[in-house]
């Protein structure tokens, strides 16, 4: 600690060098902090942080689902997207993250709001559907706040090609980091994950003509790189309630059933998943208040329901059944009035 005849020529010191300084973008920035006792500290001279230099290293490519997100509710509070899967949250070294992507097309008019947005919540990468930003600081605080009260409903949708050991119940514990930036579920309960699941079966539900689905040519070949065509046709329908919003949870909720989500990689048959164009897991409804403002959304993966034109079970001009199957699962399920409204 100083002195108090050496903080008082620290402080000297200091105010000359400020007064001093012809080129304030090349100085660095002056820190003098304070120790508990009430002392000065010792100087310190902070250069860019990784995380500064990167942020102002911007990413120039624009993923190419970018041209595919679109606005499905927007209000004086807050505007939501319809996010592609295979866009990350936050931007790589090379690609622009879902945030980053939403400003670029506000900067190309293809977002009619030219506001600033917040993010008050994230979907993983691989995960398709409602991704909600606030209009205003004030609102991301209260939607944040709302987000970790778990006072919004949410309602998620995911294929498997495994048949269910429970139609219906509940996963629930603690998450723990495992291998290759994977998680998975342990015995204990100090600050679980709670997922209430509802499943279905598909049936004769033929999945449709969309680049969504696989690299195979059709499902009629028996296999391709050791992947049997037929293991990838999906069997289940999963609606999702999650009552905690962990990393990952979803996904370990399925691999925790024996059921991981048709096209995932880290949770599932790694094989089967690299045929897959995309995870199949899609944030299917959401319901908060904030400010008096009920906001509730419900945004169907419609991709999905495409018919298989070359099926002769599936009538194309009314899709392949599956619409009709999640229909079913919200109206026998789902628990909050507002969105039920909404089916």
């Amino acid at each position: 600690m100083f002195s108090r005849s050496s903080r008082h020529q620290c402080i000297i010191v200091v105010a000359f060098m400020l007064a001093n300084l012809t080129d304030v973008s090349s100085a660095f920035l002056l820190s003098v902090p304070r120790t508990k006792a009430g002392s000065l500290a010792m100087f310190s001279t902070n250069q860019p942080s990784e995380e500064t230099n990167h942020l102002m290293a911007a990413p120039t490519i624009v993923p190419e689902q970018a041209a595919n997100i679109r606005v499905i509710y927007e209000s004086d509070a807050v505007l939501a997207i319809d996010k592609p899967p295979t866009i990350a949250h936050h931007n790589s070294d090379d690609e622009m993250g879902i945030v980053s992507c939403v400003r670029h097309l506000q900067q190309e008019k293809k977002i009619h709001y030219q506001g600033r947005l917040y993010s008050v919540h994230r979907l993983d990468r691989v995960t398709s559907g409602i991704l909600l930003f606030a209009k205003s600081s004030e609102i991301a605080n209260e939607l944040s706040e709302a987000f970790r009260n778990k006072s919004v409903t949410k309602y998620y949708v995911a294929l498997t090609n495994k048949k269910p050991k429970k139609k219906q119940g509940w996963v629930k514990g603690d998450m723990a980091q495992s291998r290759r930036k994977a998680w998975k579920l342990t015995n204990t309960s100090k600050n679980p994950a709670m997922t209430r699941f509802f499943t279905a079966g598909l049936g004769k539900c033929r999945l449709g003509g969309t680049d969504d689905w696989a690299d195979l040519d059709g499902f009629d070949s028996e296999q391709e790189d050791g992947v049997d065509a037929k293991n990838l046709l999906p069997k289940t329908m999963i609606l999702f309630r999650p009552h905690t919003g962990k990393t990952h949870q979803l996904r370990v909720a399925a691999k925790s059933l024996s059921m991981p989500i048709l096209g995932d990689e880290t949770y599932g048959d790694a094989k089967e998943a690299k045929t897959m164009k995309r995870t199949f897991l899609h944030a299917l409804a959401l319901h908060v208040n904030v400010k008096g403002e009920d906001i509730t959304i419900c945004n169907f993966p419609s991709s999905w329901f495409e018919s298989d034109a070359d099926s002769e079970d599936v009538d194309s001009d009314e899709g392949n059944g599956m619409k009709e199957v999640l229909q079913s699962l919200l109206v026998k399920h789902c628990d909050n009035a507002a969105i039920s409204q909404m089916i």
